[in-house]
């Protein structure tokens, strides 16, 4: 069987689009029962997440344009002339986006709805190009994978044309790996002379930094001690204004993007890991969070009370008041952070990459024509 996969949506910095396919190729790569031929779709700085899979002769790359606006049209007609002209058996949208001229069967993934949802933390054209092509996407599609049952919930209420053939496949950690045992990266910090409180995501209005950032600076002095708040991860929209304001402040440390292997160190050595997302498809860092043994705190609505499952302390993403509380909790109860880390892990042995690649592959090759 031939199966074309659209990767041209990935950019430079690892975003949660980028672990998903990268972690499900790598999955199918070391699976030699699997025996099908895969072209990937691919632009120049996509193919650098590839690089590291070492994927064999079943995986072949067409390189598609970098520019973003040069690359949409090329979706539209280029690639929709190579998945006819190869024939492919299926085609796999791993981002929301359909060739819609093509004619060969298709599955598309919706990982969130956050363009419909909220419009208003987005750029102005993505406001209007993605909620129509996720639409057209999802009409065109002869099966829908929603990467949570929270986005599979709202693609049925704001589109009902995706009942019946949408089925969700769960999202799992990464393989962090990490050269620090979590005790001794704790000790190190004492003797640095501060703990930190680790926020890891793209830096972008939806992640709702503007909140957790006013509630870090209303705990008193005394009750945060030499505690900071680190933000790790890549600069997205929309958020000048706040980072011009919060550069200046000792108590808040901006990272920037971290590589993976500083990941690890830099979530081995936190003392809780802080998520009030507004919206998640998923909310893919507090697993990996739990995955490193960290207490997590997180939204109370949607994929990311899904995915806490009771193993992480919940707030209100509206409400600096609740976000604050629940900062001072796992600052000042450290009987609550031992629990939350132990609840943490075994929520995270639940999930695995493995059994998401072998489910998204199942339902691949049942719209497969033959």
């Amino acid at each position: 069987m031939r199966i074309s996969i659209d990767a041209t949506g990935l950019g430079g910095p690892k975003t949660g689009t980028s672990v998903y396919l990268t972690e499900i190729l790598s999955a199918w790569n070391r699976d030699q029962a699997i025996d099908h031929e895969f072209v990937i779709f691919s632009s120049p700085k996509a193919l650098l997440h590839f690089a590291a899979l070492n994927l064999d002769r079943r995986f072949r790359f067409i390189q598609a344009p970098d520019n973003r606006h040069v690359r949409t049209l090329w979706q539209q007609c280029v690639m929709a002339w190579y998945v006819n002209k190869l024939r492919v058996n299926v085609h796999w949208g791993a981002g929301f986006v359909l060739p819609l001229l093509s004619m060969r069967p298709m599955v598309v993934t919706v990982h969130d709805l956050t363009f419909q949802l909220f419009p208003s933390v987005h750029e102005l054209i993505k406001r209007y190009y993605f909620p129509a092509m996720i639409k057209a996407a999802v009409n065109k599609a002869k099966y829908v994978l929603a990467i949570s049952e929270s986005t599979r919930n709202d693609l049925h209420r704001l589109l009902p044309i995706s009942r019946g053939k949408t089925v969700v496949t769960l999202l799992a950690a990464r393989r962090l790996s990490s050269q620090m045992p979590r005790a001794l990266a704790l000790d190190q910090n004492e003797s640095r002379g501060y703990r930190y409180v680790l926020f890891v995501g793209t830096v972008e209005p939806r992640k709702n930094l503007e909140r957790l950032i006013a509630a870090w600076r209303s705990i008193a002095p005394l009750d945060r001690g030499d505690t900071k708040l680190v933000i790790a991860g890549a600069t997205g929209w929309l958020v000048d204004n706040m980072l011009r304001q919060s550069v200046a402040d000792d108590a808040i440390i901006f990272m920037g993007f971290v590589r993976d292997d500083d990941l690890a160190k830099l979530m081995c050595g936190a003392t809780a890991f802080v998520y009030p997302s507004l919206y998640e498809g998923f909310g893919l860092p507090v697993l990996e969070a739990m995955a490193q043994g960290i207490p997590v705190l997180t939204s109370n609505v949607g994929a990311t009370r899904e995915v806490a499952d009771g193993a992480a302390l919940l707030v209100d993403p509206a409400s600096i008041t609740s976000i604050r509380d629940g900062l001072l909790r796992l600052l000042k109860d450290d009987a609550l952070r031992v629990q939350l880390s132990r609840l943490g892990l075994v929520r995270v042995s639940t999930f695995s990459w493995e059994r998401t690649a072998a489910e998204t592959l199942a339902v691949i090759e049942s719209a497969a024509v033959l």
